[in-house]
């Protein structure tokens, strides 16, 4: 019996080993990770404390990868410095990735003066925009609104009048037999936002008398980050159901859906109406992958956010909504964009 003990002893004592290893390893992260976290913290409130010399030291709040949320962030940072104040990206230069209900709490701990972030309808950041306001903090929505939220206000589109400026794109399609049209709603905006673009589209499409040419559906591709919605394209176009037009809503699907159509060889196959231009999506409308893409001036909607930031501290009021104005790039106007582009 003794030594029947013993031959189960060495995996036992082995399973032990290796849980207080993984256990270690666990305890060295979680420290690694409260360490930075709270360096950030400390960065942002020497920055808050006054010894800068700026008046007042917002935290703009967005997804660093994203080329229309840097260009948000670019002009919002030009139009404080003229006022005398200063907009950190808070965690754009951290080597760990943190959510952005985790960077709104770093914001509120670091005592910002204002937040601007690009929202979403998630209930985390609903109850992060909360604290902040609880916390003295005027929030500032961009981009994407967060509905419910105790935010001061929303900088961005109509998203009935995107939906309509989709519609009439989707009339001039028009054809003598009934189309599929798939609408790929952003993950940052799944409801709200959505129902009201779908909304302006079908009102759009009766307007002009076309509504029984089209069929329309929606989903969203991908949880948001550019590698699952590239997967998700991939598998769109390789499947056996593809609509006969992509209405896509955010600029990572865009982007996505360009590249991959000719990845796939379906250029003329699918038409595609996108949203936002970079590099990628100016390309695609030039050489006609892309039949048009909807965009908006990340310059207006910058300097409006610091404005109503300001507004807000100096009198306690701002209004809750601050539309932007819809661009629309066709092939017959890229070519000034893309000079544009050239230039910055």
């Amino acid at each position: 019996m003794m030594k029947k003990n013993h031959k189960h002893s060495r995996p036992i004592h082995g399973l032990n080993l290796f849980l207080c290893i993984f256990g270690s390893i666990l305890v060295i992260i979680t420290i690694v990770s409260m360490v930075v976290f709270e360096r950030q913290i400390h960065a942002l409130s020497d920055l808050s404390s006054g010894g800068s010399g700026f008046r007042y030291n917002f935290a703009y709040i967005g997804d660093k990868s994203s080329s229309f949320q840097n260009a948000v962030y670019d002009q919002a940072l030009r139009e404080a410095e003229k006022k005398g104040d200063y907009i950190e990206f808070t965690g754009k230069n951290l080597d760990t990735s943190y959510t952005i209900p985790k960077l709104m709490d770093l914001a509120i701990q670091s005592r910002a003066d204002g937040i601007i972030v690009n929202g979403d309808d998630s209930e985390e950041l609903k109850s992060a925009i909360n604290r902040a306001v609880d916390a003295g903090i005027p929030v500032i929505c961009v981009g994407t609104d967060c509905y419910g939220s105790g935010r001061q206000s929303f900088v961005g589109i109509s998203y009935y009048n995107v939906g309509e400026a989709y519609g009439n794109m989707l009339s001039s399609l028009a054809e003598n037999r009934r189309q599929n049209v798939l609408v790929i709603a952003s993950p940052e905006d799944k409801t709200t936002g959505q129902n009201l673009v779908i909304s302006g589209i079908k009102n759009s499409l009766e307007k002009n008398n076309v509504m029984d040419r089209f069929s329309i559906s929606s989903r969203t591709l991908g949880n948001g980050d550019s590698f699952s919605t590239a997967e998700a394209v991939t598998d769109l176009f390789e499947s056996a159901d593809l609509p006969d037009i992509l209405v896509c809503l955010d600029e990572t699907t865009t982007s996505s859906v360009c590249q991959t159509i000719v990845d796939t060889n379906h250029v003329g196959d699918v038409t595609i109406c996108g949203y936002y231009r970079n590099g990628t999506i100016l390309n695609a409308v030039q050489r006609n992958v892309a039949a048009m893409t909807l965009t908006v001036s990340t310059e207006e909607i910058g300097r409006t956010a610091v404005d109503n930031l300001l507004e807000y501290i100096d009198s306690g009021f701002v209004t809750e909504y601050s539309s932007i104005d819809i661009e629309i790039i066709t092939p017959e106007n890229v070519g000034d964009y893309l000079e544009k582009e050239d230039e910055s």
